[in-house]
């Protein structure tokens, strides 16, 4: 796996486990001393359309777009991405990102899984005009 060095690094972890298997991959991964940790099961976002009061969805852009390079940890469940990244992608389609994004996907077997996910990933980077950088 290639070493990750970059500044203002952001890892989101999509593993409903805030220091599973995703988690240790990505501290494998990234080197960068600014590296943080967000686990999207601390926070409550809501799909697109929905309004309520507790959504946490601001909190988390407002560290994303802090950051310079976001990095993805993808575990696969039922062989897709979990749900709350997917809402996230969603969401942060109508918003301003980081310059660069990467991901790497966590599973048993990724063989089937891993190709479908980094395209969601790869397209929605360029959608957004996002440097997509293999891991």
């Amino acid at each position: 796996m290639k070493q990750l060095t970059d500044d203002h690094v952001l890892f989101i972890n999509a593993s409903q486990n805030r220091n599973g298997n995703t988690a240790r991959i990505g501290k494998q991964l990234i080197t960068t001393p600014h590296y943080q940790q967000l686990n999207l099961v601390d926070y409550k976002i809501y799909q697109i359309g929905q309004a309520f009061s507790d959504d946490q969805f601001a909190e988390v852009v407002d560290q994303i777009q802090q950051a310079s390079h976001l990095i993805l940890g993808i575990p696969v469940y039922w062989h897709a991405m979990s749900g709350c990244l997917k809402v996230l992608l969603e969401r942060l389609s109508q918003m301003d990102n980081p310059e660069k994004i990467s991901v790497f996907v966590q599973d048993a077997d990724p063989s089937e899984t891993e190709g479908p996910t980094k395209n969601i990933v790869r397209r929605f980077a360029n959608v957004l005009g996002m440097d997509y950088q293999e891991i």
